[in-house]
């Protein structure tokens, strides 16, 4: 049996992970390991630029690259 280190991994690969575990008693560690990691984009209502952030946030998550704004 082989064993991973999910620490090593980012999120994209934990959650590619997550879809090949699926149904399996396997996928309750990978679960585990997503919980400990803090959210990558926090982004408050109050923020004045909120709107602009969380697009880029969503573009960024989705893997959209984005072009020079102008």
């Amino acid at each position: 049996m082989t064993h991973l280190d999910l620490t090593s991994l980012d999120k994209q690969q934990l959650i590619a992970l997550l879809w090949e575990l699926k149904g399996t008693p396997a996928v309750d560690a990978v679960y585990q390991e997503l919980r400990t990691r803090s959210p990558e984009i926090t982004i408050k209502i109050s923020d004045p630029d909120w709107e602009n952030n969380t697009d880029k946030a969503l573009k960024q998550a989705l893997g959209i690259i984005q072009g020079q704004e102008a």
